[in-house]
């Protein structure tokens, strides 16, 4: 599992786990949020910006289906030469990418500059960090996507629900 995200094999492209990292850890550290409530915020708004690049690359993928009638004529004496497109699609990446993280960056500083500014930013003071890494484990489970994995979700949900309610009778 943990490789997923660093070496993209096949026609799966998985969330860009290392561009939120990127994102989320230089603003953090910038505007001094420490506790879980203050970077639940930044923290989902730099998922979505994976998941946007996990998007971006599957288009990249489909514009640059056509270097593989090239490539292949190439071995007929006329196209372009592997080693060409690898390097042409390589560097693409690299500045689609470059552009990727500067636009989310810039974005998602504003955002939080704005909002501290202001002091808008939101502040779930009942948000525990062991709370986050129990969500953290239940979305590694669901990225198993089976219905065995749906049915550990609806259960811990539900038990969730019951303790919950029962805490709020006073049975627990």
């Amino acid at each position: 599992m943990l490789w997923l995200d660093v070496l993209e094999l096949g026609s799966v492209v998985p969330p860009f786990g290392s561009l939120s990292f990127l994102l989320l850890f230089p603003v953090a550290t910038h505007f001094g949020l420490r506790q879980p409530g203050e970077l639940l915020l930044p923290l989902i708004l730099a998922m979505l910006a994976a998941y946007l690049g996990a998007f971006l690359e599957r288009r990249l993928r489909i514009h640059e289906n056509c270097l593989t009638d090239r490539v292949a004529s190439w071995c007929a004496g006329d196209g372009l030469a592997p080693a060409a497109a690898v390097a042409r699609v390589a560097l693409l990446r690299a500045v689609l990418q470059l552009l990727l993280y500067a636009l989310c960056y810039a974005l998602l500083f504003c955002l939080l500059a704005v909002l501290t500014a202001h002091q808008l930013l939101p502040q779930l003071l009942l948000l525990s960090w062991s709370m986050l890494y129990a969500a953290a484990l239940m979305g590694a489970v669901l990225s198993l996507r089976t219905r065995r994995t749906y049915l550990v979700l609806i259960g811990s949900l539900g038990t969730l629900a019951l303790l919950i309610w029962a805490g709020k009778h006073g049975l627990v």
